[in-house]
């Protein structure tokens, strides 16, 4: 009977702390809840060992009389104390979950964008995901959106297997074979069927949550990077596109075909243009920003130096340079010291650049600044470069010639490389340039005088934004630093959508270790029954052994 009892004690521990790596899935939220088998299975084990206490009790009273044996269950009842404690913190730290990111891209935390735009919702957004039960998929999204979750109590997620729930993937028109995540806030909702990652997710909140989009109207017919271009290095596709998933809208306009207004693009870009534009597109450029436009000019340096000086109808000065970086801790090896290296330091206090934490790299640029003052102009330098740097201006040496700065000719240390203006007054800005001279000895056709364009009416509240360089916003560059989100920011800031001035979801950010349930369950009984296992049998072989002697 009491090789019996032993049995029904070995069984019944082992099916307890089976049972236990279970409840371990439950408590950590792996899985919602174990089958009623299990539970049944668990009380079998707690069964066992009442059975093993009942007929060995006589025997057990028997043991407690020897000093090594009260020895052994003092060290046994240690060992629950132990393993108790461990439980206990266990469910602490399930009840009051707090995680810290170690990694150096932050690879498991939100973006400050990210957090920005879940912190702000102020009505309650259903999240509805479809994904099959156990699956690598759901369990990415879970771990995502438990981030999400953290920062607001709107976010109401519902999980489904579309395997099971039949009915709810009729309903909502589920056919994605790799799971669907559907955001509901009242009628209006957003659907993300692919690429599961922070970024789909937030741009999916900003569409639902936004009431308004924002049109991008990119100028073309000079040379500039083409908005719809991802795949070469010039091109502005990676920019572009990252807009257009979240509230805005991108398209091309030739200046010379349609006049911009603020009812058609609520901003104006003009990404590096290679050659001038016509005086007539300056004017309407400047009647599209006294009419309260916005616009962004991002101007190489040598390229289109007309263009680059009619900067000066905003109380903007652009420099014939070219700025060289002499500090050797900020050049970029491959780069050279023309690629300036802006970081937390480099930004003035402006919405623009107050949330930037990174680095901006401008592969080559020219001065941006100040130029006479204007009544009625809002004119603010928003970045310089170092101290050692300086705007070199004399721009045909020759390779054996080494740059160095001039004094009274460059621009030596904090050289400006943006510009934010606001019109405070439209009426300071000139909407239309002096004609040009006629040529002499041009004949007389007795030709009509040419119409005068239609002038818009004038609004304060225009926004004028200049960088010396476009090539940092090209396909190329976008994704260094967060060179993207000074340019995003800059839009945001133009459109007043200020919970999208931040820090935006990083690409690099991918790669999470996959763990199914298998997986964990292995890992949950390794660590509540394996470790403390082999604790129980060498306290068991120790006491064997020390019988025998």
């Amino acid at each position: 009977m009491r090789a019996i009892g032993w049995l029904f004690a070995v069984v019944g521990a082992v099916i307890l702390l089976g049972y236990l790596a279970g409840m371990s899935l439950v408590w950590t939220h792996a899985l919602e809840e174990l089958p009623v088998w299990v539970h049944a299975t668990g009380g079998a084990g707690a069964a066992c060992i009442g059975l093993w206490l009942f007929l060995d009790w006589g025997s057990l009273s028997d043991l407690g009389k020897d000093q090594t044996v009260g020895q052994s269950f003092t060290a046994g009842i240690t060992l629950l104390v132990g393993l108790a404690i461990l439980v206990a913190a266990n469910w602490v730290g399930v009840r009051f979950d707090k995680r810290w990111d170690l990694t150096q891209t932050k690879r498991y935390s939100l973006s400050p964008q990210s957090i920005d735009v879940t912190r702000a919702l102020d009505r309650e957004v259903a999240v509805l995901a479809f994904f099959v039960k156990g699956s690598p998929e759901e369990g990415n999204f879970l771990e995502l959106m438990k981030g999400y979750t953290e920062q607001s109590t709107l976010l109401k997620l519902e999980m489904h297997d579309p395997y099971v729930d039949a009915w709810a993937v009729e309903q909502e028109g589920i056919t994605s074979p790799s799971g669907t995540a559907i955001f509901k806030l009242g009628d209006a909702e957003q659907r993300v069927e692919y690429g599961f990652d922070e970024e789909a997710v937030t741009n999916a909140l900003i569409k639902l949550t936004s009431s308004k989009t924002h049109s991008v109207c990119s100028i073309t017919g000079h040379g500039e990077g083409k908005a719809d271009d991802s795949y070469s290095p010039s091109g502005l596709g990676a920019l572009f596109g990252r807009m257009q998933k979240q509230n805005y809208t991108v398209q091309s306009l030739a200046l010379l075909d349609q006049a911009p207004t603020p009812d058609t693009c609520d901003v104006l870009v003009l990404p590096g243009p290679q050659t001038d534009l016509l005086p007539a597109e300056l004017d309407r450029i400047a009647a599209y920003v006294a009419a309260g436009g916005n616009f962004v000019a991002l101007l190489n340096p040598i390229d289109a130096p007309l263009t680059a000086a009619d900067m000066s109808r905003y109380g903007v000065k652009l420099g014939n340079d070219v700025v060289v970086e002499g500090d050797p801790y900020r050049q970029i090896a491959g780069g050279g010291p023309t690629w300036v290296v802006l970081s937390d330091d480099s930004f003035d206090a402006h919405p623009i650049t107050d949330e930037l934490r990174g680095q901006v790299v401008l592969p080559l640029a020219r001065s941006v600044g100040k130029g006479p003052e204007v009544a009625g102009l809002n004119v603010q330098e928003l970045a310089r470069s170092t101290d050692a740097s300086w705007a070199e201006t004399r721009l045909e040496q020759t390779g054996d010639e080494v740059a160095e700065p001039t004094e009274g000719e460059d621009i030596i240390g904090k050289v400006p490389l943006m510009v934010a203006v606001e019109v405070a007054d439209p009426r300071a800005i000139p909407t239309t340039l002096a004609p040009a001279a006629a040529l002499d000895g041009a004949p007389s056709l007795g030709l009509p005088a040419a119409s005068a364009a239609p002038s818009l009416p004038v609004a304060a509240g225009g926004r004028v934004l200049v960088v010396g360089d476009a090539d940092f916003a090209s396909n190329q560059f976008a994704t260094s630093g967060v060179n993207s989100d000074l340019l995003m920011n800059g839009l945001a800031w133009m459109v007043d959508e200020a919970g999208q001035i931040s820090i935006r979801p990083n690409e690099a950010k991918k790669g999470r270790l996959e763990v199914g349930v298998l997986s964990a369950l292995l890992v949950s009984v390794v660590a509540m029954l394996g470790v403390p296992g082999l604790a129980v049998v060498g306290a068991v072989g120790t006491w064997m052994r020390r019988r025998r002697m």
